[in-house]
């Protein structure tokens, strides 16, 4: 059973019993009444300064757990720190920073605490005092000095609990300082107590709290042990005479029922203390696991954007310390292009439902990434905005997928309007072509007719093969596929490319390593890959290198997207990667568009990229380009793979 049942229950059975017991020897005489309920009362205030003092050393243990990393880490934060734990518990005089050489670095809080700044520890008067550093610092643990007169003035004790880095290393302790009378005073505050018995309370043998302070009468004399932090102290406790005096009559039935009220409302008291305890425990570790493990990344900021948390996923994402991001302001993360829309949304924050959705690009430790922020305004007592808590996740690969998907739709748009037109089109250019050529045949034109005439049959043959092109854009022209592998398809487009690209031009082909083979035109492939290479040419400006690499890969449901005519599985690959100038980023969500082109007007119909996707299409695969100005260029082409990869078909047998 958990103690936040079992201790209830046996403080509601003790309370019970032994008021039970009072009420059936209500006859007995008064002395053996009021030795119980001295016992009670010894007992209860036992447990009580137990836990008491626990609670306390359990502070001290959690702010020496925190994450420090260096000596100037704890001297910056600790005020902060310290001021989270210090209101969690009355009676603490002072929560202090000791260093390695025992100097009392920083206190909290500070204006009580003033007369222990610097104080250096190896020279106080008392033999505890540097006897507990000591042991805190060889033997790695907590310890306590006993009741000394404080630095603060008055009497108390200290708690140190060393303080180690990640590696291991002292970087100093944890100085828990309680003054006993306001430590005592917030631990036995019940005027009942005060009212009934003497407590005194001896630190070995001597008496450091006692209370009332001018007390009489030792009747019914109880002791008892408590444990605070190994060296205990003995607690004594009698009622005082005019208590004995005042209950000399027999025990009736209302002090019984006051009794039994009295232990069941303790035991409810301590049931819900104790449920509290462990639904903040809980909760913390529930917040914890979900804060430091989630992929999202979570952070919060002041209205004025400044780092009031990071979350462990944001540190990495951008490849910078928790240190590194508090007080910071977010925005120069953000691309320029993207601030002004940021900063819109946060300000929209300011209305209801005080909650907004935007999305920009942020400078990541990978460059830059596409975020989409969820973000929820933190409001004050008076609706005014306190802080901004924003939720993060990476988009960069969904934004990829919309825009390709949204190409794809341009393309087939496209191809359907071309396909509707290139038949009859073609058609009225063939009737054209027939008339003219009818007319050169015929004898008796002069030589200017004929010369226009020609004319005329040239540009009808331009206009022809434009819409050869759009026939292959509109994906109606008819393919003839083949078996074959990519290897020595390469190794004979590379001998076709160094018979045309300059000798200046570094050509290279990298092959896999086992046959790669694909079912394809290779008419059409060739094109494609003849269309890239010449591309590159004229970005190296016939000066740089051309390299063409072959692998395989697996592609899944998330990296095909929307492309419904591709299925996971086995691709080949093929990379034309370049040295040359680049292309610029605004043009390159273009580069695949018909007619859009960027050589001198008259040098480029526009229609070779989008024909490079048609084809690729076609052949259910997908081409891609990625590009860095100044860095050069590489078009990556998918071909599904035909086959197994290790075990290839076997030709049929002539005799079946």
């Amino acid at each position: 059973m958990h103690k936040h049942v079992v201790i209830p229950i046996v403080f509601l059975l003790l309370g019970s019993v032994l008021v039970g017991l009072l009420g059936v020897s209500s006859g007995r005489i008064d002395s053996e009444r009021i030795a119980l309920e001295t016992d009670v009362t010894a007992a209860q205030v036992q447990i009580r300064l137990e836990s008491c003092v626990d609670t306390r050393k359990k502070l001290v243990d959690a702010l020496a757990n925190t994450p420090w990393t260096s000596r100037q880490d704890l001297l910056d934060r600790w005020a902060s720190q310290a001021g989270n734990y210090y209101p969690l518990a009355g009676g603490i005089q002072a929560l202090n920073y000791i260093d390695r050489n025992w100097v009392i670095r920083s206190v909290f809080p500070a204006e009580s605490n003033q007369a222990a700044l610097n104080a250096n520890l190896r020279g106080h008067p008392e033999v505890s005092v540097t006897a507990a550093i000591g042991t805190a610092e060889t033997a790695n643990q907590m310890t306590r000095s006993s009741i000394i007169e404080l630095l603060q003035s008055g009497k108390g004790f200290a708690l140190y609990q060393p303080i180690s880095s990640g590696s291991g290393q002292l970087l100093g302790f944890v100085n828990g300082v309680f003054r006993t009378t306001d430590l005592l005073a917030s631990c036995l505050s019940e005027q009942r107590l005060r009212d009934r018995f003497v407590v005194s309370l001896f630190d070995g043998e001597q008496l450091f709290y006692q209370q009332p302070a001018a007390a009489s009468g030792r009747h019914h004399l109880v002791n008892r042990t408590i444990d605070v932090v190994g060296m205990p102290w003995r607690l004594e406790i009698s009622p005082l005479q005019d208590y004995v005096e005042a209950s000399s009559g027999k025990l009736d039935r209302g002090w019984v029922a006051l009794g039994m009220l009295f232990s069941i409302l303790l035991a409810l008291a301590v049931r819900s203390s104790l449920l509290k305890q462990r639904d903040l425990r809980d909760s913390e570790d529930k917040y914890r696991l979900l804060v430091e493990n989630q992929t999202d990344m979570l952070v919060k900021v002041n209205p004025q954007g400044e780092f009031l948390y990071i979350s462990p996923s944001y540190c990495e994402a951008f490849g910078k310390t928790e240190a590194e991001l508090l007080g910071r302001h977010f925005m120069p993360l953000v691309h320029e292009a993207d601030q002004e829309h940021t900063a819109r949304s946060l300000e929209s924050l300011k209305t209801p439902p005080h909650s907004s959705y935007h999305e920009q690009r942020a400078m990541t430790r990978d460059g830059w990434r596409w975020l989409g922020w969820s973000n929820t305004a933190v409001l004050d007592d008076h609706g005014h905005i306190a802080a901004i808590t924003a939720v993060g996740r990476d988009i960069t690969d969904i934004k990829k997928l919309e825009s390709r998907f949204a190409h794809s739709q341009k393309m087939k748009a496209f191809g359907e309007m071309a396909g509707g037109i290139t038949h009859d089109f073609n058609n009225l250019l063939q009737v054209i072509f027939g008339n003219v050529d009818f007319i050169l045949k015929k004898a008796g034109q002069d030589e200017e007719v004929r010369e226009r005439l020609e004319r005329i049959c040239q540009v009808v043959e331009r206009a022809m093969t434009l819409t050869q092109k759009l026939s292959t854009l509109s994906r109606q022209e008819v393919t003839q596929k083949e078996l074959f592998d990519l290897n020595e398809f390469s190794n004979e487009l590379l001998e076709l490319l160094r018979h045309t690209l300059p000798s200046s031009i570094d050509l290279s082909c990298v092959p896999h390593r086992e046959p790669l083979r694909i079912e394809a035109d290779k008419m059409l492939l060739e094109q494609v890959l003849l269309n890239l290479s010449f591309n590159a040419r004229d970005a190296l400006d016939s000066i740089g290198r051309i390299e063409i690499s072959l692998d395989e890969r697996q592609l899944d449901e998330r990296f095909i997207g929307w492309e419904s005519d591709m299925d996971p599985g086995a691709y080949a690959l093929i990379e034309v990667r370049d040295s040359g100038r680049g292309i610029d980023p605004d043009v390159l969500p273009r580069i695949f568009d018909p007619f859009f082109t960027t050589k001198e007007k008259g040098t480029g119909s526009g229609l070779g990229l989008a024909n490079c996707y048609s084809i690729i299409k076609q052949h259910k695969g997908l081409i891609l380009v990625e590009s860095t100005p100044g860095e050069g260029t590489c078009f990556s082409i998918y071909l599904p793979l035909f086959g197994s990869l290790q075990e290839p078909p076997q030709p049929a047998d002539p005799g079946q």
